[in-house]
């Protein structure tokens, strides 16, 4: 945990962070779409080619295709406010009612782990990322606890059986540097999802990426920190 103020500081700190962040990506993303209308525009006017309508066409596409990924994503963004210690069994159990024809195994024992309202969307992106591919997948879950830099953490290991990490999805994973992100949904997905942990001091790492398996672990901060006594109690 960063020691530059309390818990709430840097809560609040990141929160408002991530959002001016997710605001900046969406009005980057659609100037450069509505640029490539326009240059695609006046090529056309110039040479008069129907090529230039179909890059019109093809950009005025891709800006929907975004402008529906943003709506979808922008409530995980701002979904804070219950901050505070979540149980990650409790989380599950309603995620796997959600999805009853999806294959999952739980593994472990439950964690309590320092959150916000954005902890059970969390884990239900990750799934819908399997869903849009191939409803075969199936997802392993495994809890853990941890000591690092002084702190107890835990973590939750999920084996997406069956799945390979698009190519340029792995940037988003793996590039620290937040601000780097390509469009496609689900980079879009793990950038975001890589952002909220961030802003209650958790991570997202790429553990192994092959052919038949994608292995993410999620890091958290164990409700178990001398730093979470001021907090408040038990929400999930």
């Amino acid at each position: 945990m960063d020691r530059e103020g309390t818990v709430m500081d840097i809560y609040t700190k990141r929160y408002l962070e991530l959002g001016s962040r997710f605001y900046d990506l969406f009005k980057h993303d659609l100037k450069n779409y509505q640029n490539a209308i326009f240059m695609a525009l006046d090529l056309y006017k110039l040479k008069k080619d129907e090529k230039y309508l179909e890059m019109v066409e093809e950009a005025s596409q891709k800006s929907l295709e975004h402008i529906e990924v943003i709506k979808e994503i922008e409530p995980f963004v701002y979904s804070g406010g219950n901050l505070g210690f979540y149980s990650f069994y409790s989380c599950m159990s309603r995620l796997t009612e959600k999805y009853p024809d999806k294959e999952f195994e739980l593994n472990g024992d439950d964690i309590y782990v320092f959150a916000d309202g954005a902890f059970p969307k969390l884990f239900d992106l990750l799934i819908q990322i399997t869903l849009e591919n191939n409803n075969k997948y199936k997802l392993s879950f495994t809890t853990s606890e941890f000591q690092e830099d002084g702190l107890n953490k835990c973590a939750v290991r999920i084996d997406i059986h069956n799945f390979s990490v698009p190519g340029s999805t792995l940037e988003a994973i793996l590039n620290e540097d937040k601000n780097s992100v390509t469009g496609d949904k689900i980079s879009l997905i793990f950038y975001i999802a890589k952002m909220i942990l961030s802003r209650y001091s958790g991570n997202l790492k790429l553990t192994e990426s092959t052919d038949d398996k994608t292995v993410l672990t999620v890091i958290f901060l164990s409700a178990d920190n001398d730093v979470f006594h001021s907090c408040s109690g038990t929400l999930e």
